[in-house]
């Protein structure tokens, strides 16, 4: 069910028995193709087909469309909070629906850069919820959630995920053609490294941070030349 469609007196007589689900995107840059809104897009529509599966089970509440996106800030458009903001917003909305009645309640995030913040909130949120009967929170970005099939997929031409990438490009030409703005390929790596791979390609096994414009000229990673509709359904 659509949390913004219940009433008050509903939500808070079903909530306990429901899990809240709330989507967790951005509005950035995606290189020259892809449109600001794409991992809003995405997780409008991943979130809308979670809906529907399970309808009876969760309240879906409105995709929470800003998000940690400093490092995309070396291109025009992007919108960002600032990553202890970002925390803090998660921790408001979440301790909102814990005190509405919620026990369970699941982030599904759909933009890189809120990985690291939304981990932070959940470890501010287990020490502060700490009863012994707290509510069960958990997150996850779908490209995790799916590792395992994606892994078996044979139709992608890239091993992962990265950012306006084959995937992503895949997903908007399914979802709406129309902003889809002709494709260019996008950055494949220069770091030659056994420890680092900025694509994600391989584990990196030390952490290095670079914002996109260290990363792409043009903004997008991956190969998003590959792309097709077909991919993206």
């Amino acid at each position: 069910m659509i949390y913004g469609h219940l009433t008050s007196p509903d939500l808070g007589s079903q909530a306990a028995d429901l899990i809240a689900v709330l989507p967790l995107a951005a509005m950035e840059q995606h290189g020259a193709h892809l449109p600001l809104a794409t991992d809003t897009a995405i997780a409008e529509r991943l979130s809308r087909l979670v809906e529907e599966a399970l309808h009876e089970q969760i309240a879906l509440l409105p995709t929470l469309w800003c998000g940690s996106s400093d490092h995309h800030k070396g291109f025009p458009g992007t919108l960002s909070l600032r990553s202890e903001t970002y925390v803090e917003v998660i921790l408001d909305l979440v301790q909102s629906l814990v005190e509405s009645g919620f026990r369970r309640i699941f982030l599904l995030n759909c933009h890189g850069g809120n990985q690291t913040p939304f981990s932070e909130a959940l470890y501010r949120l287990n020490l502060q919820l700490k009863s012994g009967n707290e509510p069960w929170i958990a997150a996850a970005s779908y490209w995790y959630l799916a590792s395992e099939e994606l892994s078996r997929q044979t139709f992608m031409q890239s091993s992962r995920l990265s950012h306006a990438c084959e995937y992503e490009t895949s997903m908007m030409l399914a979802l709406d053609p129309v902003q889809v703005h002709g494709v260019s390929s996008g950055f494949e790596g220069n770091i030659k490294s056994d420890f680092y791979d900025p694509l994600n390609y391989h584990p990196s096994r030390v952490v290095i941070m670079q914002s996109f414009d260290q990363l792409s000229a043009n903004g997008a990673l991956g190969s998003p030349e590959f792309a097709s509709a077909e991919k993206g359904q």
